[in-house]
């Protein structure tokens, strides 16, 4: 009996020793799990760090300082806000890419007029564009519908259609695609009205008047119905065109009139308020395709703010250069009766939109202007 219970001791004795060194191994092990756990953790990091590190150095290799030149092109010079817009891109794009790109500005129409640069665009020889829609038109006709006289009621009517996620825009954008061209902004260039080198005080005045206009069939048209005689010319031709009596009138911008000193031979700044001058940014898709996804990416956001930086410019100009080019250079102020020409154009707008096959812009205009 003696024996018996010795035997059954000295058993759960052995018990508890197996199960105290089963459970100092499952400890042993369980620690070097953990350890390896630990060791594989921070060589992966540290694997990931080198990766970063080479991608990092990768994509210095691969943007190097000055590997993107881009060339924008525009007809204005001075403090005209296209200038002001490309000079913006120029920096914004050269320092948010640290240097990658580099972006010359050519003011002044250095590389030829908007018609001569959409071509190098389409070409690749010339990689953006700042300018007006209407001398666009040759190339996107349903431009001429946002240039529509007295089509918009005011003007933040004007520039609530012009965002970049907005209709019209993928509209235009739409047309685009078989040029060979990219939209990236637009925005408004200023409120249009009359200057002459005579006082102009009522409709009837306009009469055989000599008008500068664009290439634009649908100016022409409307210039015509307005009683003036209408003289296609290049905007820069527009100061010796009055000094030699070639023309005595045309229409534009007060940031235009001032900064080209228009006033120097037309001293008549006629109020009559007919139309909002529609700009774009246009580029090369030539240019756009050899641009990384990130540039094409900082590209679109630069040139939103520039679009948007366009229209504070001009918005100013219109609401102070007034007073100045009064005060300062002697213009003179002539208010005729406006209701007289927008009773002459709006029945044009039927065969305005024809004309430019752009019924259906005209009406998505309409349908944007009621939002």
């Amino acid at each position: 009996m003696i024996r018996k219970a010795l035997l059954v001791t000295m058993a759960a004795s052995m018990l508890v020793a197996a199960t105290g060194c089963g459970n100092q191994q499952k400890a042993a092990e369980t620690k070097a799990a953990e350890t390896k756990s630990a060791e594989t953790k921070a060589a992966e990091e540290k694997d990931g760090e080198k990766k970063e590190e080479t991608t990092a150095a990768a994509e210095t290799k691969a943007h190097a300082k000055g590997e993107y030149q881009l060339k924008i092109g525009t007809v204005v010079s001075g403090d005209h806000a296209w200038v002001k817009m490309a000079d913006f891109m120029a920096k914004e794009l050269n320092d948010r890419s640290n240097g990658a790109i580099e972006v010359s500005v050519a003011p002044g129409a250095q590389l030829g007029n908007d018609e001569a640069m959409f071509d190098d665009m389409r070409l690749g020889t010339l990689d953006m564009v700042i300018g007006g829609t209407q001398n666009a038109a040759p190339f996107v006709s349903q431009y001429q519908i946002l240039a529509m006289p007295y089509l918009f009621d005011s003007r933040d009517q004007f520039e609530s259609i012009l965002a970049q996620d907005g209709e019209v825009f993928k509209y235009v954008q739409g047309k685009y695609d078989s040029l060979g061209l990219k939209l990236l902004g637009l925005s408004n260039g200023g409120q249009r009205d009359l200057h002459t080198n005579k006082e102009i005080n009522k409709l009837a005045d306009l009469k055989n008047l000599k008008m500068r206009v664009t290439s634009s069939a649908t100016e022409s048209m409307v210039w015509s119905a307005l009683g003036t005689i209408p003289t296609s010319m290049s905007f820069n031709d527009i100061y010796s065109g009055v000094q030699t009596n070639t023309v005595n009138a045309f229409e534009c911008t007060l940031a235009a009139y001032n900064s080209n000193a228009l006033y120097e031979v037309a001293p008549y700044h006629v109020k009559t308020a007919h139309q909002f001058t529609p700009s774009h940014i246009t580029c090369s898709e030539i240019t756009w395709n050899k641009l990384p996804a990130e540039y094409q990416t900082l590209l679109f956001e630069v040139s939103k703010e520039a679009a948007e930086l366009g229209t504070k410019v001009a918005d100013e100009a219109d609401d102070t250069l007034l007073d100045k080019l009064t005060k300062e250079n002697g213009v003179k102020i002539c208010e005729p009766d406006r209701s007289e020409f927008k009773a002459v154009v709006e029945p044009l707008y039927p065969e305005i939109a024809k004309g430019c096959k752009g019924e259906d812009l005209l009406e998505l205009v309409q349908k944007e202007m009621k939002k």
